[in-house]
């Protein structure tokens, strides 16, 4: 649905005050990012995978306009210059007393791993029960204030298959930054949801299908000034793209789902057929990030 602005009214990662809501606690979002040394069989991290104080897999705050591969090289004292490749994700919610009250705190962790990209065999998502810092206590504290308004972004974009070895792919509508170049499925994840959820039902909007959402192909992110906002007033932007492998292994008859959305159209393509098509900047940064490593 999103195009390199996200089209989507995303709320920030900061926290949010909610007014009128009775008791509910605020909501505030956050993204960390972290590495994870793996076993001898390249898909299972070690255990205990951190040398935190009681074993936590260290990681970092990822800042406003944070590259988050640095942030992870950072938290595991690695060289500036060294090689690590976008392994898992994982969403934390959480509920943590604040000063004015409770915030209900959504935190993306972001997992890489040092060297080239991991083995593409099928592995479990070994991410899912690691301890991490920092903690959602520790996150709870604001950014500065930026002098402008901004915006923040985590979206679950799909590379997604058929068992053909088709790439699904949807047509930004008119009106949208990217209109008629040909994009990937999928979105901003809601504030509550994970991001495999969110690309699922993404996919759904847009395409009609029901997709299988595997392993994590990439992560990248992305940085523009004075962008037309969801209030219709410039603001600045800045996103995290999560890039996964989707299957759908019995293709339905395509339709977009969705309402006055931003997706006019939706079609399957060979490998062959990519060259010839205009695509979003957003689906050439996952293409490129297939069998890729991440450096500064």
């Amino acid at each position: 649905m999103d195009q390199d602005t996200d089209h989507t009214a995303q709320g920030s990662q900061q926290t949010q005050r909610d007014g009128g809501a009775g008791d509910a606690p605020r909501t505030g979002r956050r993204v960390t990012a972290h590495v994870v040394r793996l076993g001898p069989d390249g898909r299972t991290p070690l255990v205990p995978a951190g040398d935190g104080p009681d074993g936590a897999l260290a990681g970092r705050r990822v800042l406003y306009g944070g590259d988050p591969a640095e942030a992870a090289r950072a938290a595991a004292g690695l060289p500036a210059d060294a090689r690590v490749s976008a392994w898992d994700v994982r969403t934390e919610i959480t509920t943590v007393a604040g000063a004015a009250g409770p915030v209900e705190l959504h935190v993306d962790r972001l997992f890489y791993t040092e060297g080239g990209p991991a083995p593409s065999a099928p592995r479990a998502h070994g991410a899912t029960g690691l301890p991490c810092r920092p903690g959602a206590a520790e996150l709870l504290a604001e950014e500065p204030e930026r002098e402008t308004p901004s915006l923040r972004r985590f979206a679950s974009y799909g590379l997604v298959t058929d068992p053909e070895g088709r790439l699904l792919l949807t047509r930004i509508a008119e009106g949208f930054p990217g209109a008629g170049t040909w994009h990937l499925p999928g979105g901003g994840v809601d504030h509550g949801e994970h991001a495999r959820a969110a690309l699922r039902r993404e996919i759904f909007e847009e395409t009609g299908q029901d997709a299988g959402v595997g392993g994590v192909v990439g992560i990248a992110h992305h940085a523009r000034n004075a962008q037309m906002g969801p209030e219709g007033a410039p603001v600045d932007i800045y996103a995290v793209w999560v890039f996964f492998h989707a299957h759908i292994a019995d293709p339905r008859p395509l339709r977009v789902t969705e309402t006055a959305g931003s997706t006019a159209d939706c079609a399957w393509f060979t490998p062959e057929e990519l060259p010839g098509i205009r695509l979003s900047a957003t689906s050439r940064r996952a293409l490129d990030a297939l069998g890729s490593d991440t450096r500064a």
